[in-house]
């Protein structure tokens, strides 16, 4: 592989991890702010209120992860969705390769889901 080509890979992959970093940020921030709002809503007076409220939103969105794999899961292995891929007049390489598309962008959510549950437990437990 040449240099440039090498270079143009690396390029690619940092964006992308950049661009991952990017949502679980924002979906940490906008957790943290909306369980602040709560918070504030709800006359909350202790540190130990928010810190279990920003806890038990990591808990919630890792479980939302786990159900988007079910879903996708689900989704995925229906009737309906086999018999199209299976009339589809798309080579079988090109099935193959949206199933495992398919397959990938699932647990993709998984992982950014689970990040930001992890960094909302973290978080909480840093409190």
């Amino acid at each position: 592989m040449s240099k440039p080509q090498k270079d143009q890979k690396t390029r690619t992959l940092l964006s992308q991890v950049l661009r991952i970093f990017g949502v679980v940020v924002i979906i940490v921030l906008t957790t943290v702010a909306i369980i602040t709002g709560i918070g504030w809503w709800a006359g909350w007076q202790t540190q130990g209120e928010f810190k279990s409220a920003i806890q038990i939103s990591g808990l919630v969105l890792i479980a939302i992860g786990f159900l988007g794999i079910k879903g996708n899961w689900d989704m995925t292995r229906s009737f309906e969705y086999q018999y199209s891929m299976s009339v589809s007049k798309d080579e079988s390489w090109k099935r193959i390769q949206r199933s495992m598309l398919d397959f990938t962008q699932g647990y993709a959510f998984l992982l950014i889901m689970f990040a930001a549950g992890g960094i909302c437990m973290v978080i909480g437990m840093l409190m």
